[in-house]
């Protein structure tokens, strides 16, 4: 498998990506190519990185010239195609590297009980797996999380796999969550990013064989050169995962904007609001949401005028809200002071950004840190 370096530029769709790939005479050209993953992807594709592409023959039927096969984060090259590492996982599991399924034999792929599909069948000498494969590319240091964005389809693999054990004598259900970074320790279901999965998960893990390997890929990432078992402190989980933490909301403004509230101008750009509720998160999130409300905070004002582009939970136990609003003042362009800290000593939060945040890998890591590594490398392995 021969790839081809580029650098990413944007993604256009789900399924689409814009990069640059150097010719002869350091020209560049710029290219769309598939993108074998529907995750969000944030921290991983962000402008500048490179990527690795898999070229495409011209009796090919696809559309795009190459497909995205790889981005590196932190100087480590990150797979991104879900398939293949269906196909990867099905190698290992024949090869009999993979513990839990020695004694296994693939009988099927994509198998079929009581209309819903899974990746792999296994077959032992007493029983059958049904087996459904996870790629996991949200990590920081130490820890991982999946998914990287709501999945009902994954919370329905879940529940679907513990009415198949409880149903079914002779079949189990599991699940592998493939982590595409070797230097892991410990996984969790991403609480702060669905809620819904993470109850799924909380309802079903002692019901279906759930695993989690942090994989070692090859230099040219056509094969692995090894996998390691990861723990998942459920422990943990049960502690952090609730209805209460604190959240950001990222809104724009697209020309400067006078709100009479603050008898001042806004200018056009981005806003990223820190705010926290003990209790009720999802609630308040769903309240700066809404169009029609009695207006109480400085962020009800500021949001008649902007436009709410996204809400970022960050559930914790413990107040992180100041601290946050801190790291935020570190890597903004401009801190709006005086806006929504009347009741604590920080002298705002409220931070202008002049892109968008989303696509800062400053930003980035601040929603890695709070998100996964804060929780993980205090954690003993």
């Amino acid at each position: 498998m021969k790839l081809v370096k580029g650098v990413f530029v944007e993604r256009i769709n789900r399924f689409v990506v814009k990069v640059k790939i150097k010719e002869k005479g350091n020209k560049e050209r710029e290219e769309f190519a598939y993108l074998p993953n529907p995750g969000r992807l944030w921290e991983i594709l962000l402008k500048g990185r490179e990527v690795l592409l898999l070229p495409h023959s011209k009796n090919s039927h696809t559309k795009y010239a190459y497909t995205l096969w790889a981005c590196k984060k932190n100087h480590i090259w990150v797979p991104l195609h879900t398939h293949y590492t269906n196909k990867i996982v099905k190698q290992l599991i024949c090869q009999e590297k993979i513990p839990e399924f020695k004694n296994y034999k693939v009988v099927k792929d994509e198998p079929r009980f009581e209309n819903k599909r899974f990746d792999l069948l296994l077959k032992g000498e007493k029983n059958y797996i049904a087996l459904e494969i996870k790629t996991c590319t949200l990590f920081g240091e130490k820890g991982a999380m999946f998914p990287d964005a709501p999945s009902k389809r994954a919370t329905e693999h879940l529940l679907n796999l513990a009415s198949l054990s409880q149903k079914h004598k002779n079949i189990n259900g599991a699940i592998f969550f493939a982590i595409m970074c070797p230097k892991i320790n410990f996984f969790l279901p991403a609480y702060h990013i669905d809620f819904e999965f993470t109850k799924a998960f909380l309802e079903t893990y002692k019901n279906i064989n759930v695993l989690a390997y942090a994989f070692e890929w090859s230099e040219n990432l056509a094969t692995v050169n090894s996998i390691r078992k990861v723990n998942i402190p459920i422990e943990i989980l049960k502690k952090e995962f609730n209805n209460s933490g604190s959240y950001l909301l990222i809104m724009h403004l697209q020309e400067k904007t006078y709100i009479p509230k603050f008898s001042t101008y806004f200018s056009s750009g981005y806003y990223v609001y820190v705010g926290s509720a003990q209790k009720n998160l999802l609630q308040r999130i769903a309240r700066h949401k809404r169009k029609k409300k009695t207006l109480k905070w400085h962020i009800d004002y500021l949001l008649l005028k902007a436009h709410l582009q996204n809400s970022i939970p960050i559930v914790s136990s413990q107040k992180l809200e100041c601290k946050i609003a801190k790291d935020l003042s570190q890597i903004c362009d401009k801190v709006i002071l005086n806006f929504g800290a009347s009741d604590c000593k920080c002298s705002s939060h409220l931070f202008y950004f002049a892109n968008p945040p989303l696509q800062k890998e400053e930003f980035q890591n601040l929603l890695i840190y709070y998100r996964i590594d804060r929780i993980f490398n205090e954690t003993p392995t």
